[in-house]
């Protein structure tokens, strides 16, 4: 019984390490700040804004992750997000960005958008992850690449018939 305990916590253990590895590479990944013409550096704690479209019939305000520091936090600085508010996420190359729910305090749907703005991948009504260790919350990670991640609150996708291959629109906000 003894040896068995050890081994279910050697794989704990290892799994913890390279868990704590993938997140670190996460918060490196991306921190494209020349987003949109004219756009400078941006301190971590001013978030430049962009109007959505969805489906040319909805139109959100959503706060631009330009920046590593802000892509690593996301909408977990947020307490509560409007169902016409969001968060873009904004990356320098097409990449398989994933995304956990770690310190967020609602639930959300994210959506990957590819380089024309198209939904490659969607996940509905996430959960917080309240597990106060880091490493046991999930990762999610769409199956196709996209250039930009758009979070909102959970339900949005259902109600505004957002699928993959629905196409968004965007604009910064000035």
């Amino acid at each position: 019984m003894v040896d068995k305990i050890k081994v279910i916590i050697a794989v704990i253990l290892s799994s913890m390490s390279l868990l704590l590895m993938a997140s670190s590479l996460y918060t490196t990944v991306g921190g494209y700040k020349n987003f949109f013409k004219g756009v400078e550096s941006i301190p971590a704690d001013k978030y430049l804004q962009a109007k959505v479209i969805v489906n040319d019939d909805f139109e959100l305000t959503a706060y631009l992750a330009l920046t590593n520091e802000q892509q690593a936090k996301g909408l977990s600085v947020k307490d509560y997000l409007k169902e016409n508010e969001g968060m873009l996420f904004v990356y320098k190359q097409p990449t398989r960005q994933g995304f956990w729910m770690k310190d967020m305090k609602f639930p959300i749907d994210i959506i990957w958008l590819d380089n024309n703005g198209t939904v490659v991948h969607i996940e509905h009504n996430l959960q917080p992850c309240i597990i106060s260790f880091a490493f046991i919350c999930p990762s999610y990670i769409p199956d196709k690449d996209s250039l930009y991640v758009l979070e909102t609150v959970a339900g949005f996708s259902k109600k505004h018939d957002v699928k993959v291959g629905t196409n968004i629109g965007f604009q910064l906000i000035r």
